[in-house]
């Protein structure tokens, strides 16, 4: 898969594609039923998948005070659009130029630069300025541009309609395993295992920490994960925050792995998030911060004895 993240008059791409459009945050099953239709209509017509997305959520541009908080950052997406099967990924620049773009020429740029034949998007999708393009725009222009459309229509899960910001709602009031279940997979973050301050040792439990972005939509507390390592899957516990019993000044991932204790740094790691245990605490001492990592960890460990959870 070739990803690119630059300007949209800055690519060229010679080959034709199928070209999936939206900004695809958390990439819900709505989203993947919408990219699954360009990846198989691709194969059909034996042309290359595209999925045209941004390189940061449309209203922290248009609406900066809103302040929307993202499901998934473009690291971890981009796992999600690989095991997607998708060709190109394009994380486009998202500013105020691009926002005021006309919605022709924003067709004829995905002629001319992107040499799009079809487009599959959603049934809401907007585009250009103050968002007057639509799917009536794109059927209207489709035979002068020649590239077909299809539009995907809402998609529902117990006759509930799916969409990131219900997702993003749940995430945030830590309704982890109903956020999971519009998902259509775990929620996750992919990234680098950076070297810490090795308080997890000191307080006995080591821990694999993650930088995360500021404006991650999870809730900072204490959650049951389970991580992969190289592909192998373990049980695990982590807290998202602050620290501030221990007056930590940046918001971190931090991970203990159940029963295993190896030197990851620099590793990339998966960690799913399976239920939410409790926020984060400024407790009083040490001591009654280690009695409370303690009791989670016993948590964790009854949850996946529970369910049977194996390690592959």
């Amino acid at each position: 898969m070739i990803v690119i993240e630059d300007k949209m008059q800055n690519i060229k791409i010679d080959e034709d594609l199928c070209i999936a459009l939206g900004t695809f945050d958390g990439i819900h099953i709505g989203h993947q039923k919408l990219i699954k239709e360009a990846v198989s209509s691709a194969k059909s017509k034996k042309i290359k998948s595209a999925v045209f997305t941004f390189n940061k959520h449309p209203f922290n541009v248009l609406k900066p005070e809103h302040n929307i908080k993202i499901i998934t950052d473009n690291k971890t997406k981009v796992q999600i659009f690989k095991s997607l099967g998708v060709d190109y990924v394009f994380f486009i620049d998202f500013n105020a130029e691009f926002a005021n773009i006309m919605p022709i020429d924003f067709i004829e740029c995905l002629h001319k630069q992107f040499n799009v034949k079809s487009i599959v998007c959603g049934y809401n999708f907007t585009f250009g300025r103050f968002g007057t393009g639509d799917v009536d725009f794109l059927r209207k222009y489709q035979n002068i541009y020649h590239y077909d459309l299809k539009v995907i229509e809402k998609v529902t899960l117990n006759n509930i309609s799916i969409s990131s910001s219900k997702i993003r709602k749940k995430i945030e009031e830590g309704k982890i395993e109903e956020a999971n279940q519009m998902l259509g997979y775990n929620l996750f973050f992919y990234g680098s295992v950076i070297e810490g301050k090795h308080l997890g040792n000191k307080l006995g439990f080591p821990t694999a920490n993650l930088d995360i972005p500021l404006n991650l939509c999870l809730r900072n507390g204490v959650y049951i994960t389970q991580t992969y390592i190289n592909e192998k899957k373990y049980p695990s516990i982590s807290n998202i925050g602050f620290a501030p019993t221990l007056d930590c000044k940046e918001r971190i991932l931090e991970t203990h792995i159940l029963n295993v204790n190896e030197n990851l740094y620099d590793s990339y790691v998966k960690i799913e998030f399976l239920k939410f245990i409790r926020d984060e605490v400024k407790f009083n001492n040490i001591e009654e911060l280690k009695k409370r990592v303690y009791n989670d960890i016993y948590t964790a460990k009854r949850y996946f004895e529970l369910d049977n959870f194996c390690l592959h």
